[in-house]
């Protein structure tokens, strides 16, 4: 009897969409408790794996790629690692993989290059593809950004996050939107980050209604190189909150609609924030850090949409 691969659960969703926040609450719930971690983002500092509590032994940092297109040799050595190191007993034994993606990133060929590489194909399997999609600002992503019509595309469960930003009308108006990407039923409603793991597994286990839909294309034909960039602006000369704000509303001046997110860590004088912007967001948020973080260089990772950014200097 052929031995089952270790389960590949893939967690993806537009930048802001609230994914990280959504899996850090999945990771202390079984089975995600006993999972190994992979987190992917796209600017040369990283962040998220820190936020997640998960800088163990089997959490890995894919940084600077994304894993739909440049980062996916990265991400299938980083499987064939923890694979070895798990047979070896070199790390705490694991039972499955989180894959946590870049804001901008397709599942679609991340999926595909999986059967590619012999060890991952053998050993590992997709057990399903979590797309989360903020509720409040769900029709101007999907009307603006490809990547988050990709990735409802490519979603075997569909999040509807941040829920308690919209009435009844809006939601409806946002669920309505898509299901021009994502024809399923698979769709589950989060408030707070509060869905929890149980019901969105439950929802995997369910019937996929999209199973007589035609494919139209393979997977690799959406590969491409997405429509941003990134840059990282160091911040360590900001004695206070005020004199922060003062920064980032010159940075989101300066940049316009062609800043897509903006995240990072900054110290001030007497504390570690987080600061976050993305969609659907008038100024930026700062948080107080909920952990140390010496590691991570005190500063923002901005992603800019390049072809705006491009004609705005042009004006």
């Amino acid at each position: 009897m052929p031995r089952e691969g270790i389960p590949v659960y893939v967690m993806t969703g537009f930048l802001g969409s609230g994914k990280s926040t959504l899996l850090g609450r999945w990771l202390k719930e079984a089975p995600f408790s006993n999972a190994a971690l992979i987190v992917n983002e796209i600017g040369e500092v990283g962040l998220d794996h820190v936020l997640l509590g998960f800088a163990g032994d089997t959490s890995t940092l894919l940084a600077d790629a994304c894993v739909c297109c440049t980062g996916l040799p990265a991400l299938n050595e980083a499987l064939e690692q923890l694979f070895w190191a798990r047979l070896h007993r070199d790390i705490t034994r694991f039972e499955m993989v989180v894959i946590e993606t870049t804001g901008l990133a397709d599942p679609g060929p991340l999926v595909a290059s999986l059967s590619l590489n012999a060890l991952v194909k053998e050993r590992y399997r997709i057990a399903g593809t979590f797309t989360t999609i903020a509720a409040h600002h769900a029709i101007e992503t999907l009307t603006r950004f490809s990547e988050a019509r990709a990735q409802l595309q490519g979603a075997d469960v569909v999040i509807i996050t941040h829920t308690d930003l919209v009435d009844a009308q809006e939601l409806d108006a946002a669920e309505s939107a898509l299901r021009e990407y994502y024809p399923g039923s698979r769709i589950l409603h989060s408030a707070n980050a509060s869905a929890p793991l149980e019901d969105a597994l439950t929802l995997l286990a369910q019937p996929d209604t999209r199973a007589d839909l035609a494919i139209t294309d393979a997977p690799f034909s959406r590969l491409r190189t997405h429509d941003a960039v990134t840059r990282f602006v160091a911040i360590d000369d900001v004695p206070d909150i005020d004199t922060l704000r003062a920064r980032l509303h010159d940075l989101t001046t300066q940049y316009g609609e062609s800043l897509i997110r903006l995240k990072g860590r900054v110290r001030l004088n007497d504390s570690d924030v987080i600061v976050q912007f993305g969609p659907g967001n008038k100024s930026a948020q700062i948080i107080d850090a909920p952990v140390p973080m010496p590691a991570v260089k005190t500063g923002l990772t901005l992603i800019i949409k390049s072809s705006q950014e491009k004609m705005r200097q042009t004006v």
